[in-house]
């Protein structure tokens, strides 16, 4: 099966990461990613696509295509949405399960991209909700299982 991974990239590592690692433990291993990038965060997003592809691949799965669409504004609000579109679309062409990350990113990222889950009804809307603040910054595999939650907000609304 077919399965899309939607998200953005950030200023750092983690929150692009761990959900992605949280999902793979709970089955959802993606064979398809999508990340929404800009120049200021370009060099944080080359390192988290390498460890995306290396936790795909840990969790059972083959390689994942990762496509990553570079945006030149990061308030440039037709391009975000464009993008989405543009990924959804693609899992709705494949017949793919599609999830939707809204952890990493500009709040207004997030807040897009959740408005465009809800819009496209795509089967997960997910965030990784780190219970402790001593773990902000830390990538899943130092991060107990029990101080991190992964939220699929098409359950809860």
């Amino acid at each position: 099966m077919e399965r899309v991974w939607i998200t953005n990239g950030s200023t750092s590592i983690a929150p692009v990461v761990n959900p992605l690692a949280a999902a793979c433990h709970e089955e959802y291993v993606p064979t398809e990613i999508y990340v929404l990038d800009n120049p200021i965060i370009e060099d944080v997003t080359d390192r988290a696509t390498s460890l995306m592809k290396t936790i795909v691949t840990a969790n059972g799965g083959d390689e994942p295509s990762i496509t990553v669409e570079t945006i030149d504004d990061e308030t440039d609000f037709e391009a975000i949405t464009a993008y989405l579109r543009s990924a959804i679309e693609a899992g709705d062409e494949s017949d793919a399960e599609i999830a939707i990350d809204i952890t990493p990113g500009r709040r207004f990222w997030s807040v897009i991209s959740f408005q465009a889950g809800i819009k496209h009804d795509v089967n997960h809307l997910f965030y990784s909700h780190v219970k402790s603040e001593a773990y902000f910054g830390e990538c899943h595999p130092t991060i107990p299982r029990t101080a991190l939650d992964l939220i699929d907000f098409t359950e809860v609304v």
